[in-house]
């Protein structure tokens, strides 16, 4: 695809889930990777936005999810910069997993949202090493409304900086995050469920999460914001 090519915010993107499909029990990725998302067995239902028609996934927030293999999301074990971007409308419910590709304490990454009433529901993500992990969040995340959300994570200052709608917002580092330890080929991406795929179901709709090896900034993460929040009524 040319035009998305010549898009600066697509390069090097290494996830791209549009859920174009509307139907069906895979999704395909149109990232350069073309991962396939399977809904099989424990599929979200398609939805769609009524004000412009966009394909949407709805969870129930108890035994749905998507998932891609292991073998085939190597390029997604991140050791170093990375970004994770999503628009969700969260139902809130406890602590929900928004996208891991992980083993908890050991290795990989995870971000989920978190019902906390203390601190307006705040936005984390996790890096794990070997019998251990690190993690960021930030505050101020709401239910029942479209939001782009996300985290750039720079290997270098071992700073993560969370975003909602095109802004960064003050995050919380805990002194620091160590490069996640890389998974190699034991662990799958899951979408909205912990790795495990027992526990932490995300509950509401979800469209587009996005994934890349470098970090975006804040023009970048302004750009997509300003691209697409039209056709969620943003």
């Amino acid at each position: 695809m040319i035009g998305y090519d010549n898009l600066a915010i697509n390069r090097q993107i290494a996830l791209d889930l549009p859920f174009r499909e509307a139907s069906g029990l895979i999704t395909h990725d149109v990232a350069k990777p073309h991962h396939i998302a399977s809904l099989a067995g424990h599929a979200p239902v398609w939805g769609e936005v009524a004000l412009s028609g966009l394909g949407v996934l709805e969870f129930n927030g108890t035994s749905q999810y998507l998932e891609i293999p292991a073998a085939d999301t190597q390029d997604l074990d991140f050791t170093g910069d990375f970004a994770l971007a999503v628009w969700i409308h969260p139902v809130f419910g406890a602590c929900d997993m928004l996208m891991c590709r992980s083993l908890l304490d050991n290795c990989g990454w995870e971000m989920y949202i978190d019902e906390n009433a203390s601190v307006n529901n705040y936005l984390s993500l996790r890096s794990n090493q070997a019998g251990s992990r690190t993690g960021a969040y930030a505050s101020d995340f709401t239910a029942d409304e479209w939001q782009l959300v996300g985290f750039d994570y720079d290997s270098a200052t071992s700073l993560a900086t969370a975003f909602k709608n095109g802004l960064p917002k003050v995050t919380t580092n805990n002194g620091g995050i160590l490069d996640p330890i890389a998974c190699g080929v034991t662990q799958k991406l899951l979408i909205g469920v912990q790795q495990g795929e027992i526990s932490n179901f995300f509950k509401g709709k979800m469209w587009r999460p996005r994934a890349w090896p470098r970090k975006l900034g804040t023009a970048g993460w302004a750009q997509i914001f300003e691209y697409h929040r039209h056709w969620l009524g943003v």
